[in-house]
């Protein structure tokens, strides 16, 4: 498994660049961040995540091992593949996105090419408590103490954290507390 290469920038495209590392060219996808930084002939060094499939093998690069961790979290977001995380990356940096989940602040995701508002928000959701992020409170009450309300019901109702994240983004947001509750439940019990 490829981890880490240096070598110089033989060309770049829109979305890739070749590393001549050797007299092996690799080619690597990187962020559009990254990719305004770079100049061909440039000597470069890029931590690496290498996706294998049966049928190809591609690379992704990031100027640091944060990025290439955080880019990893992303990959365990359901609906989050490669081209979508490291397109992630090039809207912000890391510490302005880990922000973002902590806030509950879905917006910033949206702004990714193949990211719709679904997706944004199971991002937040999902990776909150893998940041170190405790609590749920911060996503659920940007919309209305409704939400909160909801929470704590089921949460005294014995459902774990995990189980109302699981089927939050499944509530409609237009019913009250009540109507939010009783939805919940069917999810839950199923």
């Amino acid at each position: 498994m490829i981890a880490y290469l240096s070598g110089k920038v033989l060309l770049k495209t829109d979305k890739s660049i070749i590393l001549l590392v050797d007299n092996i060219g690799y080619e690597i996808f990187i962020s559009y961040k990254l990719l305004d930084k770079i100049r061909i002939d440039q000597e470069l060094e890029l931590f690496i995540y290498h996706k294998q499939r049966e049928d190809s093998q591609e690379l992704y690069g990031f100027s640091n091992y944060e990025e290439r961790s955080f880019f990893i979290m992303l990959l365990s977001v359901s609906g989050v593949g490669p081209k979508s995380a490291i397109n992630v990356l090039g809207v912000s940096g890391v510490k302005d996105l880990k922000s973002a989940i902590s806030t509950g602040n879905a917006d910033i995701f949206k702004k990714v090419s193949g990211i719709g508002t679904k997706t944004a928000e199971r991002i937040v959701i999902e990776l909150k408590d893998k940041l170190g992020f405790s609590g749920f409170s911060s996503d659920l009450t940007s919309e209305d103490n409704s939400n909160l309300e909801v929470f704590e019901a089921l949460n005294s109702l014995g459902f774990s954290d995990n189980e109302i994240r699981s089927v939050y983004n499944q509530i409609p947001k237009e019913l009250d507390t009540k109507e939010k509750i009783k939805t919940a439940l069917k999810f839950l019990k199923k």
